[in-house]
């Protein structure tokens, strides 16, 4: 079973939820963080993937939670497969 979302990111992403935008929130440290906010779902996947370039390198080795949130609310983990063995 997979782990479930952790109650401070889903009051966080409630508080975003009226904005009606893409996102990408992080679980770090036990905090939630906006990494992407976006209304337009094209500009959502050209920011995550010049994110993925230069900002998930530097939390490989964190204890990191990745979700996004659609317009509607639906909120989806993510993971991302590492190119470097740790």
């Amino acid at each position: 079973m997979a782990n479930p979302v952790p109650k401070n990111v889903l009051k966080y992403i409630e508080a975003l939820r009226r904005h009606e935008t893409f996102c990408l929130v992080i679980h770090l440290d036990g905090f939630p963080y906006l990494e992407i906010n976006t209304r337009k779902q094209a500009d959502f996947m050209t920011d995550l993937a010049k994110w993925k370039k230069h900002t998930q390198p530097t939390l490989r080795r964190s204890d990191v939670r990745y979700f996004t949130v659609a317009p509607t609310g639906e909120i989806k983990e993510l993971t991302f497969a590492h190119d470097e063995p740790r």
